[in-house]
This record gives structure tokens, sequence and C-alpha cells, in this order.
């Protein structure tokens, strides 16, 4: 491991630890970048962990921010990829901050995250919550083959909870992290990501940290949570996204790593498991089918209101053009209306040129 440190590495002061993995994603780091520098909580230190990337390449585009960023950068370069846990692991051994949080190279913070997570965790009401979770933008995007950006999406992932649910965190992870910032003195505890894990190394250790204790909510979408669906594999594509088949067997392997953990301590369990998971998984198998249809219903809404926007649409067009043909109607109106009164007054003339003309 090398190391490329812009000063000396941060004290106590800084009281955030940002933790940032990229390799070889320098299109989207500007982005996480200018969120850290943009945050109105100053006492922070970014740990940016170069996981087997081009170390030249990223250098040159750190060159740019070294001014601004002062003593609060510290870079960590891997030669060779070492995975996303065991990145995050080389950043938490470094630090000595109060607050953790891994801030992934192409998310994005509110300005004002840090100060009401931090304020959040310091209020004395809270002092019992490991960590603290906001809401946030899920935002899809589109990179151009000329390299811009196009936003495509957005909804806001929210929990009306006031804290977070450990029986919902055991069926699935119920934050990114770039929503969660969490007391370093738990890690000591539990211990650090598990690096054996390709994937779902956060909801592992946030499974964990929540068999110590809680984690507070902060509804506000302070952080933005970004998804590229791409047809092929790309350095860009989200893991979440771009490797959803490796999330389910690693969801599916974890979970048969806690159960049999669970059974060698308690073999008793096997029985009373048996007794009640065919009931939940029939309930399960309900609810998932009232949603489907739930799903299909708001589908056939939508396409509704595509099909009554287009008639309102036509409508209007319709009305518009009702419009422009009663105007040039009176228009032509107002022309016309000289030439008949013209002709009106010719009346006597034209009918003594048809009696010359032999017409009566």
């Amino acid at each position: 491991m090398t190391q490329f440190v812009s000063s000396q590495i941060a004290d106590t002061v800084s009281d955030v630890a940002i933790i940032m993995r990229t390799k070889n994603r320098l299109l989207l780091l500007p982005r996480a970048l200018s969120s850290v520098l943009l945050q109105k909580f100053p006492q922070w230190h970014l740990y940016l962990v170069n996981d087997g990337g081009d170390k030249e390449a990223l250098e040159q585009l750190l060159s740019v921010y070294l001014p601004v960023f002062g003593n609060r950068l510290t870079v960590i370069h891997h030669e060779t990829s070492k995975g996303m846990e065991a990145a995050s692991n080389a950043a938490l051994s470094v630090g000595n901050e109060q607050f953790v949080i891994v801030h992934d190279d192409d998310d994005s913070w509110d300005s004002s995250f840090l100060l009401q997570t931090v304020r959040f965790l310091n209020a004395p009401k809270n002092t019992g919550y490991l960590g603290v979770a906001t809401s946030c933008y899920v935002i899809g995007e589109i990179i151009e083959d000329d390299g811009s950006i196009r936003e495509t999406d957005r909804h806001v992932w929210a929990r009306e909870d006031a804290a977070a649910d450990y029986t919902r965190m055991l069926f699935s992870n119920t934050f990114p992290p770039i929503c969660f910032l969490f007391r370093r003195s738990i890690v000591q505890k539990i211990g650090p990501f598990n690096a054996d894990l390709p994937v779902l190394g956060d909801w592992d250790f946030n499974i964990r940290l929540m068999s110590r204790g809680d984690i507070g909510h902060i509804k506000a979408p302070l952080a933005n949570y970004y998804h590229r669906r791409t047809n092929t594999a790309s350095i860009y594509s989200n893991s979440v996204v771009g490797g959803m088949a490796s999330h389910k067997l690693q969801n599916i392997l974890l979970r048969n790593k806690m159960l049999r953990q669970l059974l060698d301590k308690k073999p008793e369990m096997l029985g009373l498991l048996m007794a009640i998971l065919p009931p939940i998984q029939e309930t399960n198998e309900k609810v998932g089918h009232t949603e489907k249809t739930l799903s299909d219903l708001r589908s056939h809404i939508l396409y509704l209101e595509g099909i009554l926007k287009h008639s309102e649409e036509r409508m209007n067009q319709v009305i518009e053009m009702n419009k422009q043909i009663q105007m040039v109607a009176s228009w032509n109106q107002k022309i016309l209306r000289p030439i008949h009164k013209i002709w009106k007054t010719a009346l006597p003339f034209r009918r003594i040129v048809a009696r010359l003309r032999g017409r009566s």
C-alpha cells in the first residue's frame, strides 16, 4: 500500500472521517469531491482510496483540488484492487475521527448533510444512537457518448420511522452508505467491514451494528444516490444495478451463513423455524401478489394518464386552431367589407351593363 498525502493526516480536530473508494471513474469523481468540499460542517477529513486504478491520472485530477483540500485529504493507493470493503478498511485503519461515513465516488450530499447528521449524534438525547441515516434522492442517470451526464428520473427513498427497524434491516438494507454516519467506537466492538464480501458489505456491517444498538433517522433527503443502467459491463455501472446477479447470490450466501451460525449455537431452533417459516412464506407470497397487482394498476393508471394528457394536448391544439380560423375569418370580413360596400353601391350600374349584354 502506498500513500499520497496532501499534508499531515488529520488529527482529532477532524470530527468526521469520510471514506471514498474509487477506481478509474474520473468522470464522476469531481462531483463527489465537490460534494465534500461544499459541506457547511468544516471538521472532516477525506480518505480517498484508489483501489487499483490509474495512479497518475488520479493525482493529475486531484492536483486541481489540493489547494482547496489543504490538509484535509489523504490518498491511499492500492497497486492492485483489493475490493470495496478492503478499501474501506484501509481508510478505517488510518483515521481516528469520532464519526465515519462511506461516500461512494459517484454519489453526493446536500451541503448541510454533515452539519445535520453530526448535530443529531451530538445531541444529548441521542447519545444512545450508534449512527444516523437520512432519507435520500434516488437519481437515475445516463452517460452519453460525448461524456455528458443526463438525469432521467428521481424519487425520494424515505422512511417514516424515527429509527431504523432491525427486522426490516434483516430483510434488506434500508439505506445506502451515502446516507449513513456512524460512531467509530462501534468498530472496536463489531469489527471492520467484511473484506471477504464482494458486495453487500454495508448491509452485513449494518446488521452487526444493530446487534449492539439503534440507528437514528433524519427524514429530510440530504443525500443523492445515483443509479446508472447500462446494457454492457462498465466501470460506471452501480454494483446494485450492474452487479444484480452478484447481489442476489451474496444475499443468499450471507443469510445462509448467519442461519448456520444460529443453528450451531442453538440446534433446537431448527424445529421452530420449520414451524413458523412456511406461514411467513405464504404470507409473503400473498403480499407479493398484492404488490404486483398494485404495480399493474399503477401502470394502467399511468397509461390512462398518458392518454388523457395526449387527448388534452390534441384538444388544446384544436382549440388553438379554431381560434386561428376565427381570427382569419374576422380579418377576411374586415378586408372584404369595403369591397362588398362598393359592389352593393354599383348595383344600378351593374344592371345597365347587364341589359346592354342582353341579360335581364
